[in-house]
């Protein structure tokens, strides 16, 4: 499979490189320099320079749309501003673009790297989980605008993920990190191997009736009671 995945060079879109880049062709577009000729360093807002890169990529199965970020400026609404262009607007416009690529595909599938932010609070960054909220929203709407296409595509939402990028933090804190495996069911946090899983489905042939879904992978998180 021909694979493009966006935000690459660290966190999970990395983990996801380097597991599936071993039997697949792997794309990246990264803020980061590229290591080969499949890495592309741009900014994911770039229209001009998307459009540039969709013209060395001939054909795509799959598109990861995973970049993401938490924080950008200490400006309240600066800093709402360009989470909300980077976690949404970015998937709808690499979407958009390499549309083409993907319609030559016979798997045609898109996966929103979502989070279980889009599903509760969480406190002194409304942007990250407005657009958390707005990317599952994205997925089913462009779920039904591809169908036409025959393109699927889906949405996954982590959990806490101990080599997750974003999590790190959390998990670095001993009192945290217990306090939040005690709250999820499976009493332990994630880890990107717990994700390739459903990742690998959505990719393939045997998700063929699956689409405008997203799926929650978080130990039990968010159907933990009290």
């Amino acid at each position: 499979m021909r694979i493009l995945i966006t935000g690459a060079s660290r966190g999970l879109g990395k983990k996801l490189h380097n597991y599936f880049k071993l039997n697949h062709e792997v794309y990246t577009i990264s803020r980061s320099p590229g290591k080969t000729k499949n890495d592309f360093s741009s900014d994911l807002l770039d229209i001009k320079d998307l459009k540039e890169i969709s013209r060395k990529i001939n054909r795509l199965d799959v598109i990861i749309n995973n970049a993401a970020i938490t924080f950008y400026s200490k400006d309240k609404i600066e800093n709402f501003e360009k989470i909300i262009q980077t976690n949404l607007n970015a998937p709808y416009f690499v979407s958009s673009i390499f549309l083409k690529q993907l319609k030559k595909s016979k798997i045609k599938s898109i996966i929103n790297i979502s989070s279980i932010n889009a599903f509760q609070g969480f406190e002194n960054n409304p942007g990250y989980v407005a657009s958390k909220s707005g990317l599952v929203g994205l997925t089913r709407a462009l779920a039904i605008d591809y169908k036409k296409y025959k393109i699927r595509v889906n949405c996954v939402s982590p959990g806490f993920f101990k080599d997750g990028g974003m999590t790190m933090k959390s998990y670095k804190n001993k009192k945290r990190r217990k306090k939040i495996s005690d709250r999820t069911i499976l009493k332990r946090w994630g880890s990107s191997k717990d994700i390739f899983g459903i990742i690998e489905y959505l990719m393939s042939n045997r998700s063929s009736y699956v689409t405008g879904q997203n799926f929650i992978i978080d130990g039990g998180w968010l159907a933990q009671g009290i």
